[in-house]
C-alpha cells in the first residue's frame, strides 16, 4: 500500500465465488439480501414498509418484482471510490475509510465489471493520473480526477480503446476535481476524452455521464406507466413533474396531449429532458426556486385539471414547494415515487393533513438483492367547492 494512501485495503483474494463468473467480496455489506431467497427478500421488505408506513399499512401491495434471471448483474450505474495501493488500482466500496473492492460484483452488469478491470489494467499509476472515484452509467464512463490539470492520455492505447467500445462503451470523461472527496462532482472541468458525449438508452432517451437513470428500465417502466394511468392525463389537464430527471416522465405526460412542466436541479439532466421531451417547459433549479414558473403554468392553462408527479431524492419533497402544492397548486390527483420511506411518511402526514387521500402504494424492488425498496404513492384530492 502506498504510503501516501488514508485508505486500507482489502485484499483481493478475499473474494467468494457464488457462480463461475460471479465474485462477491464477503466485506462488503450493500447487498443484505444476496443469500435470501426473493420470496423471502420481498417479505421483508414489504413489513419494513407495513411498519414505516404504519398510518397507511393497509393501502400498500404486494412488492413488485422482477424475475430470478434479471435479479443479478442488473446494476449498470455505479459510483464507487478508486485507490493506488502501490501496484495496481483497486475499485470498490468505502467503508470507515477501508476501500473494499468489488471486481467481478454479482450484481454489476458484466459491462461493468469488465470496464473496470480495463480501468484497472490500464490506468497508469496515481502520480500520472490522481483518480479517486470510477462513476459509469449504462455507456459512459467518467473518472473523477483529484487534480486541475489534465494528465495525458497516452494510456489509451489502441488496444484500450478497441476493449473500451467491445464492451459496449461510447464515450470516456475525465472530469477535473482538485478537492474531491465526499462531494462527488465540482463545478466544470469536464473533459471528454474518448468516443461520443451521450448515449442513448434502450427507450430511446438520451442520457450523459451523471444524469440520474434507473436500473431495472422494465419496472421504471411499470411504475411510469401505474402512474400515467392514475393521473390520466389529457388536452385538458396540465402536469407539474417535480424531480423530473432527463424528462422520461415529461415525455410519457405530453404524449397524451397533456401541458407538462418539469423542475430538475442537475444541468445535465435539464438538458437531456429538454431534448427528450420537446413538448414540454422544463426548468433548473430546486423545485421551491421555481415556483413563480409553475405559476404561470396555472396562469396560462386556466379551467385545466391539475395533476402531479413528483420522484424526489430521499430527502423527500423540500417544504417550500409542499406549501405550494396544499396551499396554492392543489392538483386533483397526485402520484409520488419515493426511495424513502421516512420521508415520504413525513409528507403523506402532510399531504393528508391538507386534504388528500391515499388511494393506493405500490412498492417496487428496484434494488434486488439490497433493502431498498421504492414505493408509488397515489393520492387523490377530496371534492372542493368552487375546485377545477
Amino acid at each position: 500500500m502506498s504510503s501516501a494512501s488514508p485508505f486500507v485495503f482489502l485484499p483481493k483474494f478475499a473474494f467468494a465465488a457464488i457462480d463461475d463468473d460471479m465474485l462477491c467480496n464477503p466485506h462488503c455489506k450493500s447487498c443484505s439480501h444476496l443469500h435470501l431467497s426473493k420470496d423471502e427478500s420481498l417479505a421483508l421488505k414489504l413489513s419494513y414498509l407495513q411498519a414505516r408506513l404504519n398510518p397507511w399499512a393497509s393501502f400498500i401491495d404486494p412488492v413488485r418484482s422482477v424475475d430470478d434471471d434479471n435479479r443479478m448483474h442488473y446494476r449498470d450505474k455505479v459510483s464507487l471510490a478508486m485507490q493506488f495501493n502501490g501496484s495496481t488500482w483497486q475499485i470498490g466500496m468505502l467503508r470507515r475509510d477501508i476501500l473494499i473492492p468489488v471486481f467481478g460484483c454479482p450484481i454489476h452488469t458484466h459491462r461493468v465489471n469488465e470496464v473496470m478491470n480495463l480501468i484497472a489494467r490500464y490506468l497508469p499509476d496515481n502520480n500520472t493520473i490522481p483518480a479517486v472515484r470510477f462513476i459509469q452509467s449504462g455507456k459512459q464512463l467518467t473518472l473523477v480526477i483529484k487534480s486541475n490539470k489534465l494528465p495525458e492520455n497516452g494510456w489509451m492505447t489502441d488496444e484500450f480503446t478497441t476493449a473500451f467500445f467491445q464492451a459496449g462503451m461510447e464515450g470516456l470523461w475525465l472530469h477535473l476535481f482538485p478537492s474531491a472527496g465526499k462531494k462527488v462532482f465540482g463545478k466544470g472541468g469536464w473533459h471528454l476524452v474518448l468516443g461520443a458525449p451521450e448515449s442513448k438508452d434502450n427507450d430511446g432517451l438520451l442520457y450523459g455521464p451523471a444524469a440520474f437513470r434507473q436500473l431495472l428500465p422494465l419496472l421504471a417502466d411499470e411504475a411510469l406507466n401505474e402512474a400515467t394511468t392514475f393521473l390520466n392525463p389529457d388536452n385538458k389537464s396540465i402536469v407539474a413533474d417535480l424531480y423530473c430527471g432527463t424528462g422520461g416522465s415529461l415525455r410519457k405526460f405530453t404524449a397524451t396531449g397533456a401541458t407538462a412542466t418539469g423542475v430538475e436541479l442537475f444541468g445535465e439532466s435539464v438538458r437531456f429532458a429538454a431534448l427528450n421531451a420537446p413538448a414540454a417547459k422544463v426548468f433548473r433549479g430546486t423545485c421551491t426556486q421555481r415556483i413563480p414558473q409553475l405559476n404561470q403554468l396555472l396562469h396560462q392553462n386556466p379551467g385545466k385539471t391539475r395533476l402531479l408527479y413528483a420522484n424526489p431524492p430521499r430527502t423527500g419533497l423540500e417544504t417550500g414547494i409542499i406549501q405550494w402544492i396544499t396551499n396554492e397548486y392543489r392538483p386533483m390527483r397526485i402520484a409520488y415515487l419515493s426511495c424513502n420511506a421516512l420521508t415520504l411518511r413525513h409528507d403523506l402526514a402532510l399531504l393528508t393533513d391538507y386534504g388528500y387521500t391515499v388511494n393506493k402504494i405500490i412498492p417496487f424492488d428496484f434494488f434486488p438483492q439490497t433493502r431498498h425498496v421504492e414505493t408509488l404513492s397515489l393520492l387523490t384530492l377530496k371534492k372542493e367547492e368552487g375546485h377545477p
